[in-house]
């Protein structure tokens, strides 16, 4: 897809649909950087910025303002409008808080935006980033991705913001701005050096608002890097295809059918099938999960360490036994037969059966980050994907089965937890996403809920395995 502008400077016009103060100011900003603005609210008598209902059309540039993310029955409306927008290179200029707080309700808020994003909507958090995604859609077009570039003259004062933009990207473990263009989506650069490179796309930004020319230009660095993240994501969600993948694409993923069936053949309907038993059915598509055995005896739990290999650790078996995160009792650090038995002994005992019950004996997980991915069916919405990310500002969501490019924008969300440390193994997590989105599309008619409690994800070139799961059957 080649960047190119939306509209000419002559026929630019955008529809802003924002509560009245926000979309007063952002009509003003708009007009006052010679782009024809108006609010599409007004126009339309007392619609209002959460009235799905509107149909702005296909010949503007749309900039949208939600108060809050919209319901899931409204996230369906207002998807519908996206992918059109998005189907003509002119995905709508979103800007919508972002999710907080945990439990059911911030998944299902999470879930409805990455709905909207997954149906092409430019979607930002931030109202600077989405003004400029909106003068950069008008004046510039999209660019063919988000990777960006700062170029500046030394000295200046672009050059002042960049710097300190890419000391604080590495402080936090995050992606860094480009300093040259090589190999990048957007050049964002001083008009002061001449004229821009042809290729790739090239904007010309001005470092304070008051500083900006007759021109177009973006306004402040971190405005306008955030606003090619945004238009890069949305080209190439449209770039990929708009929603989440068809169910027919696990077909590439090599499915052990007989291993899943005969695995599922031993659950009962209606009951929680706990961790042994759901790394099966995850490993039958491909998913990579720990090495591990269910022993009955102390003696079958040792035959099962050697088998596994020593150091291994020992939890309780059975579907009623808690999540890691929720305190099941792990003993870890065993590297004899005496040891096993003890610890078969005593995590028996702290599950509260001494003396009776099965374990699983498992390898030592790999060194790496914790997190925690849910599998929800969300109302309307359908399979949604929710990663929960320590460091990470909020839950990160997109619909299932994943496409690559979500499970990759999902994987992302996990930064190194120094700046200094490895980077993790982001593939190998977008991989693992993937593969597990496309299980519960497939069994959505016998599974109802998948659960990966704890996930570790190892430094780049090592492990990334699920070591916690359980799942609900329908």
């Amino acid at each position: 897809m080649k960047a190119r502008p939306v509209a000419s400077e002559s026929q630019a016009r955008v529809q802003v649909i924002a509560p009245a103060g926000l979309g007063t100011t952002a009509v003003a900003a708009l007009r006052a950087r010679g782009i024809d603005a108006r609010l599409a609210n007004e126009a339309r008598g007392a619609a209002r910025n959460d009235d799905f209902s509107i149909d702005p059309g296909t010949d503007d540039v749309v900039a949208w303002a939600l108060d809050a993310p919209p319901g899931t029955a409204a996230t369906v409306e207002l998807a519908q409008l996206c992918a059109r927008a998005a189907t003509a290179s002119r995905p709508i200029c979103l800007l919508a808080p972002p999710p907080k707080g945990t439990g059911r309700a911030a998944a299902e808020r999470a879930a409805a935006l990455a709905y909207l994003r997954a149906h092409g909507a430019a979607l930002a958090h931030d109202v600077d980033a989405w003004l400029e995604a909106t003068v950069a859609l008008v004046r510039f077009g999209l660019p063919k991705g988000p990777r960006a570039a700062i170029v500046a003259p030394a000295g200046s004062w672009l050059e002042a913001q960049a710097h300190a933009l890419v000391a604080e990207a590495e402080a936090l473990g995050l992606r860094a701005p480009r300093l040259d263009p090589a190999g990048t989506d957007a050049v964002l650069y001083d008009p002061a050096l001449g004229a821009p490179p042809e290729e790739p796309l090239a904007i010309p930004v001005a470092a304070r608002p008051e500083l900006g020319g007759d021109g177009p230009a973006l306004y402040s660095a971190r405005a306008a890097l955030a606003a090619i993240d945004v238009l890069g994501h949305a080209a190439e969600r449209i770039e990929s295809g708009i929603g989440p993948a068809p169910a027919k694409a696990s077909a590439e993923l090599q499915i052990e059918q007989d291993k899943l069936e005969r695995n599922f053949a031993k659950l009962i309907a209606g009951t929680r099938a706990g961790d042994h038993e759901t790394k099966l059915l995850l490993s039958a598509y491909g998913v990579p999960v720990t090495r591990q055995v269910v022993a009955t005896t102390p003696s079958a739990a040792v035959n099962g360490a050697r088998r596994v290999g020593f150091p291994v650790e020992i939890k309780p078996w059975g579907p009623d036994a808690p999540t890691e995160r929720d305190g099941c009792p792990v003993e870890r650090g065993i590297t004899s037969d005496a040891m096993v038995r003890r610890a078969y002994a005593a995590v028996l005992a702290a599950n509260g059966k001494p003396g009776e019950g099965a374990v699983i004996v498992r390898e030592v997980p790999p060194l790496g980050r914790d997190l925690q991915v849910s599998f929800l069916e969300v109302p309307h919405l359908g399979w949604t994907v929710i990663v929960d990310a320590p460091g990470a500002p909020h839950v990160a969501a997109a619909p299932a089965p994943l496409r690559l490019i979500d499970a990759q924008r999902l994987a992302t969300t996990l930064v190194a937890s120094r700046a200094g440390d490895p980077e993790p193994d982001r593939a190998g997590l977008a991989n693992l996403l993937r593969r597990a989105s496309h299980l519960v599309v497939d069994l959505g008619d016998r599974i109802a809920r998948l659960e990966l409690p704890r996930v570790i994800v190892g430094g780049r070139g090592t492990r990334t395995v699920v070591t916690d799961a359980w799942c609900q059957v329908r």
